[in-house]
C-alpha cells in the first residue's frame, strides 16, 4: 500500500466534475467494497483494463492512482491486487473515498441552501417593489383627481413641446380614414 499514491489519487478525483465523480465513486466503491467482503476470491482482486466499465473508471483522473495506492500493481492487461496483500489499505482507500463523497454531498447541500435563500430573498425584494409601485399608481390615480393636476410630462416640458397629432397633418382637412 502506497499512502503518497492514494492521498494524491484522492486530490486528483477531489477535482472532479461532480457528475464524473459521481460515476466513478459509485463504481470505485463497488470493486474496493468486493475485496473487502470477500477478501480471498481472485476474480475481485484482478480487474481487466480492457473491460469497458473499468476501462471507463480508469479514464477518471486519480483513479488509477487510488487503485495502486490501495495495493493494485499492474500486470499487463490488469490491474491485480496481491493474493498476499492484506485488505488493510482497501479499507482506507474506501474509507477516505466515502469521506471525500460525504464531504461533495455536504458542500451541494450547503450550495443548494445558498441558492433557496438567494431566491428567497430576490422574492422578498420582488414583492416590495411591486408593493411599492402599486403605491404610486394609487397616488397618481388620487392625483388626478384634484383640481390643477397636470400630466408630469407635460408639467416637465410646459406643455410646449409636446408634439401632437395636429402638428404633423393628422386629422386636418379630411384626410384620416
Amino acid at each position: 500500500m502506497s499512502t503518497t499514491k492514494l492521498t494524491v489519487g484522492l486530490e486528483m478525483l477531489q477535482d472532479a466534475r461532480d457528475s464524473e465523480f459521481s460515476s466513478a465513486y459509485s463504481m470505485l466503491s463497488k470493486v474496493l467494497q468486493n475485496i473487502i467482503s470477500n477478501p480471498v476470491e481472485p476474480k475481485y482482486r484482478s480487474l481487466r483494463k480492457s473491460n469497458n466499465k473499468i476501462a471507463a473508471l480508469l479514464a477518471t483522473r486519480g483513479v488509477r492512482a487510488v487503485l495502486v495506492g490501495a495495493g493494485f500493481e499492474e500486470e499487463g492487461d490488469f490491474l491485480k491486487l496481491p493474493v498476499d496483500t492484506a485488505v488493510d489499505g482497501i479499507e482506507a482507500a474506501l474509507l477516505q473515498l466515502d469521506a471525500q463523497a460525504k464531504s461533495r454531498e455536504v458542500a451541494a447541500d450547503e450550495a443548494r441552501e445558498l441558492e433557496r435563500f438567494r431566491r428567497k430573498d430576490q422574492a422578498e425584494k420582488d414583492v416590495e417593489e411591486r408593493k411599492r409601485m402599486k403605491m404610486m399608481i394609487s397616488d397618481d390615480a388620487e392625483a388626478r383627481k384634484q383640481p390643477g393636476w397636470t400630466a408630469k410630462a407635460a408639467g416637465v416640458k410646459g406643455g410646449r413641446a409636446i408634439t401632437s397629432c395636429g402638428d404633423i397633418g393628422i386629422g386636418k382637412g379630411g384626410d384620416c380614414c
